[in-house]
C-alpha cells in the first residue's frame, strides 16, 4: 500500500497549527484575568483598615472608625460583621491578627470622647461566634500594677500572641492557658517601637520608628539587638521577613523600602519609582518577591529582588488611601484595605494574573540594590507557550516544505 507521505505531513501542519492557536488562546484568556478587584463594604461600617486572612482565605478586618470586627468571604463575596460587646464601653478593634485555629486576635482603640479601657486584648472565637477579653497589666514599682496597651500584634504557629507596646517601650508574649503575659524592655528608651514580624526560627523584627533602627528579639536567648537604618530620619514602620529570612522594611519619610540581611549585618535601600508615595504596608510572597502599598501614590508595588526591578499596580478607586495589606500565600491573592470614607473598599490583587504579564502601570530597574544570584526565577506564562509554539510550528512548516520538493523531484 502507498502511503502518501505529503498528506501525512499536511495533517500533522494542521494539528500543530490548531495547537498554537489552542495554546495562544489559553494564554490570552490567563492574561485576561482582573489584576485588581475591590469589593464594596457594606453601609452599615465604616472603611477597612487593618487587615488579616484566617486559614481559610477569609478576610477579617477592623473598621477604621467604629466597634465592629468584619469579615469578607471571598468565595460567596459576602460579608459578616460582628459588632464587639457593649459592656466592653466605647471601643473599637484597631489592629488584627489570625492564629493558626483560625481565631482572631485583636488590639482595641476607644472613642474620640471616651476614657474607657484599652489596656487588654479581644479574642473572637469564629467558629463559636464568642468573644474573650484577655485584661493586660505588668508590675511597676514596689508590689504596683499598670495597665498594658497592646498595639502592633502577630500570632506564632504555637498560639502565643506578640505585640509591641510604645508606652512602655516593651516587646510583650501572651501565652492564654500559659506563661501569661510576659514584657521585654527594649535596650533604647523610647524608641517607639512599631511594625512587627517572626521568622522561621521564631524570632521577633520589629521598627525603632524614634530610633532609625531595626529591633530584634529572640525569644530562647531573651536578648535584643539593634541595626541603625542607613538614611538618617528614615522613619521605619511596617515590617516582614521573607523565606530567606532577610528583613523587609518600609521607610515611610525617605520614600524608599529597606532590606536587612541578619546573616551578614548589612542593609541595602531602594529608593520607590513614584515620588512622595509613602510606603505604608509591606509582605512578602512565596516566591521571595516583595508587595507594598503606596498611601499617597494609591498604588501597589512590587519588588523583585533577583531581577532588581520595581513594577507599580494602579488601584482603580482614585484616593483609596491603602492602609493595610495581607497576602493569601496558597490562593496567590493580595489583599489591602481602602482606608477613605469615599472609598470603603477591600481590595484583592491576584498574583497569578501578574505573573502572566498583566497590567502594570510603571516598571522600572533599581540598578543600586543588587540581585540576590543564589536563587532563580521562571515565569512569562503565556508568551513562552506562544514563542514555544511558534517554534513548533516553523519546524513542522519547513519539514512540510523539503518534503513537498523532494515528492515533486521525484
Amino acid at each position: 500500500m502507498k502511503i502518501d507521505i505529503q498528506s501525512r505531513l499536511k495533517y500533522i501542519f494542521l494539528s500543530l497549527s490548531l495547537g498554537v492557536i489552542l495554546m495562544t488562546c489559553s494564554g490570552a484568556a490567563r492574561a485576561a484575568e482582573p489584576v485588581i478587584q475591590e469589593f464594596q463594604v457594606p453601609a452599615d461600617i465604616s472603611s477597612p483598615h487593618s487587615i488579616s486572612i484566617d486559614p481559610s482565605g477569609n478576610v477579617w478586618f477592623a473598621e477604621k472608625l467604629g466597634k465592629n470586627l468584619s469579615m469578607f468571604d471571598p468565595e460567596t463575596k459576602a460579608f459578616r460583621v460582628h459588632p464587639l460587646p457593649e459592656k466592653w464601653g466605647d471601643v473599637g478593634p484597631s489592629l488584627v491578627a489570625s492564629g493558626p485555629n483560625g481565631e482572631i486576635w485583636f488590639s482595641v482603640i476607644r472613642g474620640a470622647a471616651s476614657d474607657d479601657d484599652t489596656n487588654f486584648l479581644g479574642q473572637f472565637d469564629a467558629a463559636a461566634g464568642t468573644f474573650h477579653k484577655h485584661p493586660l497589666s505588668s508590675s511597676v514599682g514596689a508590689g504596683g500594677q499598670a495597665g498594658v496597651k497592646p498595639e502592633d500584634l502577630l500570632v506564632d504557629h504555637n498560639g502565643v500572641v506578640w505585640f509591641l507596646s510604645p508606652d512602655d517601650n516593651k516587646v510583650y508574649s501572651f501565652d492564654f492557658g500559659g506563661a501569661g503575659l510576659r514584657g521585654f524592655p527594649i535596650p533604647t528608651p523610647n524608641s517607639y517601637p512599631r511594625g512587627i514580624a517572626i521568622d522561621k526560627a521564631g524570632v521577633i523584627w520589629f521598627a525603632e520608628a524614634n530610633e532609625n533602627k531595626i529591633g530584634k528579639f529572640d525569644p530562647t536567648s531573651l536578648k535584643f539587638s539593634e541595626f541603625e537604618i542607613p538614611t538618617a530620619f528614615a522613619n521605619p514602620g511596617a515590617i516582614t521577613v521573607d523565606g530567606a529570612g532577610r528583613v523587609w522594611f518600609v521607610e515611610m519619610s525617605a520614600n524608599r523600602i529597606g532590606v536587612f540581611y541578619p546573616d551578614l549585618i548589612r542593609f541595602d535601600e531602594a529608593l520607590l519609582p513614584a515620588r512622595s508615595s509613602a510606603p505604608s504596608a509591606i509582605a512578602a510572597d512565596g516566591d521571595g518577591k516583595i508587595w507594598f502599598l503606596e498611601y499617597m501614590g494609591n498604588k501597589i508595588g512590587l519588588f523583585d529582588p533577583i531581577a532588581s526591578k520595581f513594577k507599580e499596580f494602579d488601584i482603580p478607586t482614585s484616593s483609596s488611601l491603602p492602609g493595610d495589606m495581607a497576602i493569601d500565600l496558597e490562593r496567590g491573592r493580595v489583599w489591602f484595605s481602602e482606608t477613605n470614607t469615599e472609598a470603603k473598599r477591600l481590595g484583592m490583587l491576584s498574583i497569578n494574573a501578574v505573573a502572566a504579564g498583566g497590567g502594570a502601570s510603571v516598571s522600572k530597574t533599581q540598578q543600586y540594590m543588587p540581585p540576590d544570584t543564589s536563587k532563580t526565577s521562571s515565569g512569562g506564562g503565556p508568551l513562552i507557550a506562544l514563542f514555544a509554539g511558534l517554534a513548533l510550528l516553523a519546524v513542522a512548516f519547513g519539514i512540510f516544505v523539503i518534503f513537498s520538493r523532494v515528492r515533486n523531484k521525484a
